[in-house]
Order: C-alpha cells, then structure tokens, then sequence
C-alpha cells in the first residue's frame, strides 16, 4: 500500500514539473533574436540601387527624401566606430546587446555593412529604445578637400569618454520573431563638417546624423 502511494506521489510531482517548467510554454520563456548592422550610409546605398535598378523599390524607411546634401563623389574610405548598445522596453528595462564594446569598420559610402551584434536571444517584449554608446568614431579619407585642405583623417571629438546616441524605435518581438536594427552612420552627411585643421567634427553633429531603422 506504501508503495502504490508513493509512485503514485512521484507521478503527480513529474506531472506538475513538467506542466510548469518546461521552458516556452509559460508567458515568461518567450523569445526572439535581435541583429545590429552597421552601416556607413545607407540611405546612399539605397538610393543609388534604387536608380540603378528598374525592379521593386527597396523599403522606404532606408531612403531619407530630406537627407542632407553629400560629400563630392569622389570622397572614399573606411570607418571605425566602437560601441555599445542597447535595447530599452517600454517599461523602461535595459538589455545590453552583445558582449562589452563592439568595434566595426565599414566603408564610408555604405557599400559594406557590418553585424555587430548575430542574433542574440532577446525577451519577447515591445522595446521603444535603442541606446548606443560611442567611444570611437575615426575614418580614414581620401579625395576630401575642405576649404583647400586636403583631409586624411578625421574623427569625432568626444567631450567625455563616450557618447550616448539614443533613437526610439516601435520593436514588437513576438515568440520566434527575429529583428534587425540597422544603424546608420550617415558618414557622408557629417564628414564635410570636418574641421580641416584638427580633423574633429562636433559631437553633436554625429549625434544629430545617426539614424536607426528596423526591419
């Protein structure tokens, strides 16, 4: 009789863990999977396919109609950023993406895109936020020429040790779902507000340029 009584407990118990705790099925398990792409403009890049090409438009968010004007065409290079960031949900909780300070390089003119973040497993929330954090904004440069100088380098100049960029987004992640957050870096929009002695460009400039668009 004891013995009947106790697997008959032991069974309740395996039945109620495995209604309960079994990962996904509770509200609290549920996910997505978030990338962070890189872009040193896309709004060019997206723009300049659209022209080129007879076929469907790309995405309306990515072609920015009131853009401000660019560098010649002949401006080419590399930028290098390090940042963190950030996911804000609309309750206000934080969640860092990725591991510490990510450094990207990617081409000035946005023909390269970089992850700096591969599909990380996020909560499946509405997020309104996305925070970046810069430490290093710096490009190499060729063919800018501001006012008769030549310009080679230039970089962003930071009033402290970093700068905090942040842009609302509307990021619903359902279970399953998988998001990308391009960050555009809009370099071509800020680089000719170079200034070609110190090769620094005001902070609040960048800041002003950067633009993130979900998809």
């Amino acid at each position: 009789m004891m013995t009947r009584r106790f697997a008959a407990a032991a069974l309740s118990m395996l039945l109620t863990w495995a209604a309960t705790g079994c990962g996904n099925l509770t509200p609290g398990g549920l996910t997505g999977d978030a990338t962070v792409i890189v872009s040193g403009d896309a709004d060019t890049l997206a723009a300049a396919a659209q022209l080129a090409s007879p076929g469907p438009l790309l995405p309306r968010a990515l072609v920015a109609s009131d853009a401000p004007a660019t560098v010649e065409p002949g401006v080419e290079g590399e930028l290098q950023v390090s940042f963190t960031s950030y996911l804000v949900s609309e309750s206000g909780t934080e969640l860092e993406l990725g591991t510490g300070t990510t450094e990207v390089s990617v081409d000035l003119r946005g023909r390269t895109e970089a992850d700096a973040v591969d599909r990380q497993v996020i909560p499946a929330l509405r997020y309104t936020e996305l925070r970046l954090v810069f430490t290093k904004i710096h490009a190499e440069v060729e063919g800018l020429v501001i006012d008769g100088t030549p310009v080679t380098e230039v970089h962003v100049e930071l009033e402290d040790i970093s700068l905090v960029v942040e842009r609302a987004i509307e990021l619903d992640v359902q279970d399953g779902d998988s998001a990308e957050l391009v960050v555009d870096l809009n370099s071509l929009a800020w680089i000719d507000a170079v200034d070609p002695l110190t090769g620094a460009v005001d902070e609040a400039v960048f800041a002003d340029l950067v633009h993130v668009v979900v998809r």
